[in-house]
């Protein structure tokens, strides 16, 4: 009899000023979830650094998976838009990581059918609005699998929780890629952030033409209001 797999998705970086969004699925048999519990893999926020670190590489060894990325700009775009939103955003994304799983499982000869169910952590109020846009388009790719989504799924599901892991280190180290790349400590991305703010209050048009910051960010909108007072100001 032929191992059932159960997936999870979630998402790193959803608030931050700069940097981009991460999102993982991950793909587990029974014995990998019973494995992945007594290493200690848990919701990334439940995690030192350095553990999660450690556990993002165990669970890339032994599971498969996919990460994206969401760029500053595709999260402005999907803000500005009036056909989309951050959850719709994430919904898209969902869809192109399970097309991705799907793909190497098939190549491993593992076929839809042996698909559970794929979980995801649900960021928004409405679940079916959620899962309809998740679904959208992909009706007979998806037609065999059952797909749900729940709030503190990465909580409850350890194969969400190995996603929230795979996101977290990908967006961390996303983060000091960009600090060393721009010659700054940007911190976290944070808005709260004491790096993040001092990068973005002295470098800020430095930062702007990187095209690292989400321009639809209350931060930002206000840096940019002052700036056009300033301006007006001047005449």
């Amino acid at each position: 009899m032929k191992q059932k797999y159960s997936l999870g998705i979630d998402e790193a970086g959803r608030g931050p000023v700069i940097g981009p969004m991460v999102m993982a699925i991950v793909a587990c048999t029974p014995q990998d979830k019973e494995f992945l519990n007594k290493i200690g893999v848990k919701d990334s926020k439940q995690v030192s650094p350095a553990k999660r670190t450690k556990l993002a590489r165990i669970i890339k060894e032994r599971c498969a998976y996919a990460i994206i990325k969401a760029s500053p700009k595709e999260i402005d775009n999907a803000l500005q838009s009036t056909q989309s939103s951050l959850n719709y955003l994430e919904a898209d994304v969902s869809k192109k990581l399970i097309k991705k799983i799907l793909k190497k499982l098939q190549d491993k000869n593992i076929a839809t059918k042996e698909i559970e169910r794929i979980m995801l952590d649900l960021p928004a109020k409405n679940k079916e609005d959620y899962l309809q846009r998740v679904r959208k388009g992909t009706k007979e790719l998806f037609e065999n699998i059952k797909i749900e989504a729940e709030f503190k799924a990465d909580e409850n599901y350890v194969d969400v929780s190995a996603a929230s892991i795979l996101a977290k280190t990908t967006r961390d180290a996303s983060m000091k890629t960009l600090s060393k790349k721009i010659g700054l400590k940007l911190g976290s991305g944070y808005p709260a952030d004491p790096n993040t703010k001092k990068a973005i209050a002295e470098n800020y048009e430095e930062l702007r033409k990187e095209g690292i910051l989400r321009t639809t960010w209350k931060t930002i909108e206000r840096i940019e209001e002052k700036k056009q007072q300033k301006q007006l100001t001047s005449f």
